[in-house]
């Protein structure tokens, strides 16, 4: 393989400084274009003919790679293998495509943050050489880490939920990730917890989600009164579909004993009025979940981490 000048690649570790995004993130990033830097743009990147204009090639072709924009690789960063190009074309762009998702990610502009995972367990990067194994383990736990230690964005929001799903499609066991956050002392761990429980339907859903059968012997009247009762029922974010274990892990940590001390931990010591009622609330969600009605708490924006207007893909 063509490993790129050692200038392109400094070119690209400057610029990643540059942006001030938080050490452990910059670290892991300038970590997946050293790891992937033996893996040359091939000049055709076989965009699927039924699928793709006639120009998808060029777009990957627009600028260097640590110049690309959303506008070359956002319909790339979502199909990369499905019917775009193959693991080696791949992994030229996938420094460049997390990059992006985890600095510039912008709802709803830009691509979902799990989408774009999902391509690494689609690519089974866990059979990857394990320099570039690693390079990955390391951008999860720094996404991660960035999640528990970082607080809201001013205009948005992290959403805690989209990013643990995004951690548990490429992971089949989330248990060092939620050992991390029980031992994490920090408030804005424990701030991360609350937005998660009163962000998310996470305290009152379960993996079934069945929509219920028409059943013709029964009552029309009645049948869609049960139909129209299931619609109004929480459901769980549409990408955890295929992480069913990884999402009743979380569920469990969540409902846990120990998940409430952290936040009652988190009440008496936060010194904040406005955010002691945000780990009431969150504690309360956790207590009444299995009895009481799910209702959007941060509909009034009442909280210490509901000011914004939307969530945002972007961390930091």
């Amino acid at each position: 393989m063509i490993r790129p000048e050692p200038q392109n690649l400094l070119d690209a570790c400057v610029k990643i400084k540059a942006m001030k995004c938080p050490k452990v993130l910059e670290e892991a990033i300038e970590g997946l274009y050293v790891a992937f830097s033996g893996y040359p743009l091939p000049e055709d990147t076989m965009p699927c003919a039924c699928c793709h204009d006639v120009d998808a090639n060029d777009l990957l072709h627009g600028a260097p790679l640590w110049e690309l924009q959303w506008k070359h690789l956002a319909g790339y960063s979502t199909e990369a293998l499905m019917v775009w190009g193959d693991l080696e074309c791949y992994k030229h762009f996938l420094p460049r495509i997390f990059e992006l998702v985890v600095t510039t990610g912008q709802w709803p502009k830009t691509p979902t943050p799990e989408m774009v995972f999902g391509i690494l367990r689609y690519g089974k990067w866990r059979t990857w050489p394990e320099q570039e194994l690693e390079s990955v383990e390391r951008m999860l736990r720094a996404v991660w880490e960035t999640v528990r230690g970082n607080p809201p964005i001013e205009g948005g929001y992290i959403d805690v939920d989209q990013w643990l799903c995004c951690i548990g499609q490429c992971e089949n066991d989330l248990g060092c990730y939620l050992d991390q956050w029980m031992d994490d002392e920090r408030l804005s761990a424990s701030w991360a917890l609350s937005s998660l429980i009163l962000g998310s339907t996470i305290a009152y859903t379960g993996i079934d989600h069945s929509a219920p059968v028409w059943d013709n012997n029964e009552d029309h009247d009645a049948m869609l009164a049960r139909v129209q009762g299931w619609y109004k029922l929480p459901r769980r974010g549409a990408f955890w579909k295929h992480c069913d274990a990884q999402y009743a892990q979380l569920q469990d940590w969540v409902r846990s004993s120990a998940a409430l001390e952290k936040l009652r931990h988190a009440e008496i010591s936060c010194g904040n009025t406005e955010m002691e009622r945000e780990f009431v609330a969150a504690q309360r969600s956790i207590q009444e979940a299995s009895s009481t009605r799910w209702e959007p708490v941060y509909r009034d924006r009442i909280f210490q981490t509901a000011y914004w207007d939307s969530p945002t893909y972007r961390l930091y």
